[in-house]
């Protein structure tokens, strides 16, 4: 790498790399044992996610929100569960041990022990002539997490030897827990129950059934089998693992207080465009919402964090606001049946992306999170359809008509739930955009249909034809099938084909919805929480656009995008994304230009960063330093340090490159191009 080159690639790092990266550290020993302790009762996503953690501060932070999690009262202190299932292993470590290699909790009547607690009855069969060594558990199970009322479990020790396992009616049978002998070498499963029953005959009929009433020789073997599968689910009913959904993107978000309460939600996001742009519309409907009382009213105050990502995960735009939400006693009594829901829009560039969100409600510290994968078509690409099917529709008159909201296009808003459920009898329309479909000949003759198939069938069970004169939406915005009526449906799941016929029937664009026709005349329509936002163009969707193309390296376009916002309105975080932009143009005495009275500003660190580099990529090495040397007083950064060690070998002052150097290797050891530097500079001291 040559000189210039490297000045560019440290200088670019100062702000092109918004998101960190770190090596990922091998889990110590602990977190290790940790995740053997906590083998029984660990669901699978759980495991999954601990595995992908890269960093011990991540793991400590998991483990307080899995014991968390599972606290049954978490307003306390002491976490009763996570105290209780320690004294566990501690017990298992010490009495089911012998005669294994592995720690008693690891074995199998470890495993089941931690699973399941101490059993109601545990006898021990040790010194019985006719029988191998074994132990016979009795349960009282949980019926609510799919367990028996009651059961048995039997662990032996096979042939005598080695550590006990758990025996099975079925596969292993009763004469593998009887000793054999010369007289009985063809031991059958009837005279091996009869020796058995000498001994104990409560251990006779668990070795044919575990369930209590099927204990007989003709007792099905699909009994003890389904004990044992209602085991193996346990963990996944009883402990839920739904605060693991987008873990690794929310958990630098939440604090462990958090991680008892968090709220089940649903979430929707369908691509549309607007004016022209592409905007998802987004609905989020947490299953419950917690407001607290004050005086007459009810408050509740939220904290909604938006990203967007690439396939790879790499950022693409974070956006965070504050939602206070007051309503008073009225309004609350109104509602209280209905479902709360957040909806708004978000401008999207081309391509494909996921939207990851979490919602804090900081007043009752409880919290959700929601993800939807994406894809945003180029203008005139013929992409995947927008289809909405909505339960009404209102028209927002002149005055908002200008107006962008989520789910409103030109001047109607359509109401939808998240789960796109409708009431049994109730009527539903579908709102439709075809981005590059092909022009109808003659819209006159041209229809929009709608056909409705029952999720595992292919039968249309309903079907509704819209002329395509009187389904514009208006303004160009999309097709409009109007309300019909889903009465001659039944209850179930569904299917809307959504088709633009021309005049012949030819089909000139497709696309598809699913629904749910509930059984019951619930509330669907939930009570909706919505931004008004300018119509497009404003400022603030053009930042965000410029943004989104910034951090996809698309620089000409962020640099265009921040000009048009800045031209509606001059804001501080537009003129530093377009002296970004600039920057990584190469068009570094524009950048600088841009970027200097930022920086001298009260607040400008991110613009100091842009002056330096700018300086840098000019080679004017002394006011870059000016800058950099500022930067260092304020906080350590390993690019800022970086950057300032290769300016002053520049300025010939190997003697202050070199421990700022040292100080960065000591940061973060994996840099090799920085360990050249070193050398450079210990050679320009001799």
């Amino acid at each position: 790498m040559t000189g210039q080159t490297r000045i560019l690639a440290l200088a670019a790092i100062l702000f092109l790399s918004l998101s960190g990266s770190s090596a990922g550290q091998e889990p110590a020993s602990r977190y290790r044992e940790w995740l053997e302790d906590v083998s029984p009762i660990i669901t699978r996503a759980e495991r999954e996610i601990f595995s992908r953690l890269k960093a011990d501060t991540d793991r400590e932070k998991f483990i307080k929100f899995f014991w968390r999690q599972r606290d049954p009262l978490p307003d306390t202190e002491e976490n009763e569960f996570a105290k209780a299932y320690m004294e566990r292993v501690r017990y298992a470590d010490q009495n089911f041990g012998r005669g294994s290699s592995k720690r008693g909790s690891q074995t199998e009547r470890g495993f089941y022990y931690l699973l399941l607690g101490p059993p109601l009855e545990r006898q021990t069969f040790l010194t019985q002539s006719q029988i191998w060594p074994l132990e016979l558990w009795f349960y009282k199970g949980e019926i609510e997490y799919g367990l028996p009322p009651y059961f048995y479990l039997i662990f032996f020790q096979a042939q005598g030897l080695g550590e006990y396992r758990l025996y099975s009616p079925g596969t292993d049978g009763p004469e593998s827990l009887v000793v054999p002998t010369l007289s009985a070498r063809l031991m059958t499963r009837a005279g091996a129950y009869q020796i058995i029953k000498k001994v104990n005959s409560e251990l006779a009929g668990a070795s044919l059934s575990y369930l209590p009433g099927e204990q007989s020789l003709m007792a099905p073997i699909i009994s003890s089998t389904s004990v044992m599968a209602s085991i193996g689910t346990y963990p996944e009913k009883k402990f839920s693992d739904a605060y693991t959904r987008d873990y690794l993107t929310y958990k630098d978000y939440v604090t462990t207080e958090y991680t008892d309460r968090f709220i089940e939600s649903s979430f929707s996001a369908r691509v549309f465009r607007n004016d022209g742009q592409s905007f998802i519309h987004w609905a989020l409907e947490p299953k419950k919402i917690n407001f607290a009382a004050r005086g007459e009213s009810f408050q509740a105050v939220y904290d909604l964090i938006l990203r967007l990502e690439d396939p790879s995960g790499n950022l693409v735009l974070e956006k965070s606001e504050e939602i206070p939400l007051t309503v008073s006693a009225e309004q609350y009594k109104a509602h209280e049946r209905q479902r709360f829901a957040f909806q708004d829009v978000l401008p999207v560039i081309p391509g494909r992306f996921k939207l990851v969100g979490l919602l804090k409600n900081k007043t009752a510290q409880d919290f959700t999170s929601f993800s939807a994968p994406f894809t945003v078509p180029r203008p005139q690409e013929n992409g995947p359809a927008g289809v909405l099917l909505y339960l009404s529709r209102e028209k927002m008159g002149d005055a908002r008509g200008a107006a962008l909201r989520a789910f409103a296009f030109a001047d109607k808003h359509y109401l939808v739930n998240a789960q796109y459920e409708f009431p049994s009898s109730g009527e539903m329309g579908v709102f439709v955009q075809f981005p590059g479909a092909p022009a109808v000949a003659d819209p006159q003759t041209a229809v929009l249909l709608v056909e409705v198939r029952p999720a595992d069938s292919d039968a249309v069970a309903l079907s509704h034809r819209a002329p395509l004169a009187g389904a514009d939406a208006g303004a160009g915005e999309g097709l409009d099938s109007g309300l019909f009526s889903l009465a001659p449906l039944k209850p179930g799941y569904y299917i809307a084909d959504v088709s633009l016929l021309d005049g012949s029937g030819q089909k000139k664009a497709s696309a598809r919805g699913t629904f749910v026709l509930l059984s019951q005349s619930l509330p669907v329509l939930p009570w909706v929480y919505s931004r008004v936002h300018p119509g497009f163009p404003n400022a603030d969707h053009l930042f965000w656009l410029g943004t989104e193309y910034y951090l996809t390296k698309q620089y000409s376009q962020a640099l265009e995008s921040a000009e048009r916002a800045l031209r509606l309105k001059p804001e501080r975080r537009s003129r530093l994304l377009a002296a970004q932009a600039l920057f990584a143009l190469g068009r570094y005495q524009e950048a600088l230009t841009a970027a200097r009275p930022l920086a001298e500003a009260e607040g400008g660190r991110e613009a100091a960063k842009i002056a330096a580099a700018a300086h840098a990529a000019l080679k004017e090495w002394t006011a870059a330093v000016a800058f950099l040397e500022k930067l260092m007083a304020e906080a350590t950064e390993v690019s800022v340090l970086n950057l300032a060690g290769e300016c002053y070998l520049h300025l010939g002052q190997p003697e202050k490159a070199l421990p700022l150097f040292q100080k960065s290797l000591a940061i973060d050891p994996d840099q090799p191009a920085v360990k050249e530097l070193i050398r450079n500079a210990q050679d320009g001291l001799k």
